[in-house]
């Protein structure tokens, strides 16, 4: 049962990047056709009570994932509107998918809180694919991001809280609790005992998070080749302990203790992050099949056109409201407004909270679980579909999307950064990714947009913000680096302007590779890179710009007419103000401004560059 979820999950991701929807929108479709409504093979009930803590565990190293990669700066930045999103947002939600859920579904006021509460969780593993799938304004891209991370573990702790004071209302009509003044001495009980999970989560999430921090830093030649296990490790005994301190608080523990590691600069960070995220992803795929198993579709069935009636309501009233409300002072605008509206769906945690709560209202007999489960689901699946498949086009309506072709380049040595400084020049927006903090450093210093991350991994590459429209060139000494990455973009980000470059001395089965993948040939040459990196360093080089003017160019194979000491590395298109990074293949065309660098200045130029107009460019 465990591995055929499992393979199904590997399926589920592998499909979610083809398409670009979100993985648990297939995990959602697996796990129905594999659970009792269907093929009848995978049944979650068999785990019994244990399968709340498998739940539990699951949900808590997804949201430790979660706070593993937020940037203080980035969640800073849009502090204030994200603030009023996870709180003042979260109470309008609840209370609005209430009143649609109360007045459409014929669903108790209890279970329509229930409800409610329960889908002020968005996600990041749903928002992230989407705004993957179709790129915005990186604004609107941080809000919605962080907006995701940070309810999470504040929509399930309020959800918890109306459970309480649902069983407290329970305990008083079967006469545990006498009276008005009980039931609201209670209910304030119910307030202060939330009030404190959150305090005491927080709280050992800061310590553990510390903790663990510590420990790496000062052991880790001990430790070098598990730090992403002592990590994990960590982060469940930080929920662990929590949990026994207090229960429903390790949900805050682990996603604070994330935060806190994320953002201290551990060794074997990237890796110990590469390992998390490949982790999350499986928890995730088994998680959400066997939720999606355990659902009867008679729950949502029995709700008629009104769940649909429910999920809009919530989607385009609920959602638009608590927007413009709370964004008065935001600075946005209209259209971002708008864009933000419609951004909403909800995933993992959305269900794995339902179904824990499904668990404990059926212990205590309460009706209306089941149902409330079922709206759940129906919101998760309509959200993630229809935003999923008409969110792209939102935002080319609106006018939100980053229409903006960057340039992203892997590595961030002497060439790359004498290349991001010569795009910049021509009006290009660019970003160095390197593993080498000291490189990454010194390009910030040298003004340069730069960040630390591994070029061949997802996470990595979304830090650059990277999208289909943009071009990535590869310039790192490993060739076999370079191709892999430009094919990496290429699958997971439908990045189609892609070039690698390749030294001279480079192995055949490299090669092969590029060819192989179609990855065109930087610079239209393999080069010796060591000894460019070298001349550059020397500041043995300079940099002219020529203006291509002989008309049979076109029929001129152009890198093969330069020497060795000659390296096109930019071309200006003035028929089309467009510019791009030279590679093999490229069409010069009469009138390009074509930016070349020379590593040996005292040569003569060839012929096919004397008859042009030569600039030296400053660099």
């Amino acid at each position: 049962m465990v591995s055929l979820a499992l393979v199904l999950g590997v399926i589920g991701q592998m499909l979610s990047i083809r398409t670009g929807f979100p993985s648990i929108v297939f995990f959602l479709i697996f796990g129905i056709l594999v659970g009792p409504e269907f093929l009848s093979l995978v049944h979650p009930s068999e785990f019994g009570e244990g399968l709340e803590v498998i739940i539990k565990l699951c949900v808590a190293i997804v949201l430790f994932e979660a706070g593993l990669n937020l940037n203080k700066e980035d969640a800073l930045s849009h502090g204030s509107i994200i603030v009023l999103l996870i709180t003042v947002g979260a109470l309008i939600t609840m209370i609005g998918g209430a009143f649609f859920a109360y007045f459409l579904g014929d669903l108790s006021w209890e279970m329509a809180f229930v409800y409610g509460s329960l889908v002020i969780v968005t996600g990041p593993t749903v928002v992230q694919p989407l705004l993957r799938r179709f790129k915005v304004k990186p604004n609107l891209k941080h809000i919605l991001e962080y907006e995701g991370v940070l309810i999470d573990p504040v929509g399930a702790l309020i959800a918890l809280f109306v459970v309480e004071v649902i069983l407290i209302g329970s305990h008083s009509a079967s006469g545990t609790i006498i009276g008005f003044a009980g039931q609201f001495m209670e209910v304030g009980q119910a307030v202060l005992l939330v009030a404190y999970k959150f305090l005491v989560g927080g709280l050992l999430g800061v310590l553990g998070g510390y903790a663990a921090t510590f420990a790496v830093k000062r052991f880790y030649i001990y430790m070098e080749d598990f730090v992403d296990l002592f990590i994990l490790a960590s982060a469940l005994a930080v929920y662990g302990f929590a949990e026994m301190v207090t229960l429903d608080s390790g949900l805050v523990a682990a996603i604070v203790s994330g935060a806190i590691v994320g953002n201290l600069n551990i060794p074997e960070e990237e890796e110990m992050k590469k390992f998390k995220g490949k982790l999350t992803i499986l928890v995730i795929s088994l998680l959400f099949i066997f939720l999606a198993a355990s659902l009867e579709l008679d729950y949502i069935r029995d709700l008629g056109i009104y769940g649909p009636l429910i999920v809009l309501g919530l989607l385009f009233i609920v959602r638009p409201v608590e927007i413009f409300l709370l964004c008065i002072r935001s600075g946005l605008s209209i259209r971002e407004k708008i864009f933000l509206s419609f951004v909403s769906p909800r995933g993992i945690i959305a269900a794995s909270i339902a179904s824990i709560i499904a668990l404990e209202l059926h212990q205590h007999e309460i009706e209306g679980a089941n149902t409330v489960q079922g709206l759940v689901f129906l919101t998760i699946a309509i959200s993630v579909f229809l935003q999923g498949g008409v969110g792209g086009f939102v935002s080319r309506v609106l006018g939100v999307n980053d229409k903006r072709n960057n340039v992203v380049i892997v590595g961030a040595n002497n060439l790359a950064r004498l290349l991001a400084r010569l795009l910049e020049k021509t009006g290009k927006r660019v970003c160095l990714i390197d593993t080498n903090r000291r490189l990454v450093e010194l390009s910030g210093s040298q003004g340069l947009n730069a960040v630390e991350g591994n070029a061949l991994t997802v996470d990595g590459l979304e830090k650059t913000e990277i999208s289909s429209q943009d071009t990535l060139i590869s310039l790192t000494t490993s060739d076999h680096v370079n191709v892999l990455a430009c094919r990496l973009v290429r699958i997971d980000f439908k990045v189609a302007g892609v070039c690698a470059l390749l030294n001279h001395q480079a192995s055949s089965s490299d090669i092969e590779d590029m060819q192989r993948f179609r990855v065109p040939l930087a610079f239209g040459k393999q080069i010796d890179i060591m000894d460019i990196y070298s001349k550059i360093a020397g500041k043995e080089y300079v940099v002219f710009r020529s203006i291509i003017r002989k008309e049979e160019i076109d029929n001129m194979n152009f890198e093969k007419s330069l020497p060795e000491h000659l390296i096109p590395l930019v071309v200006e298109r003035a028929r089309t103000d467009e510019v791009f990074v030279y590679h093999e293949g490229f069409n010069i065309e009469a009138g390009d401004k074509v930016s070349i660098l020379d590593v040996n200045p005292v040569l003569t130029s060839p012929d096919i560059i004397e008859g042009t107009e030569k600039d030296l460019i400053e660099v």
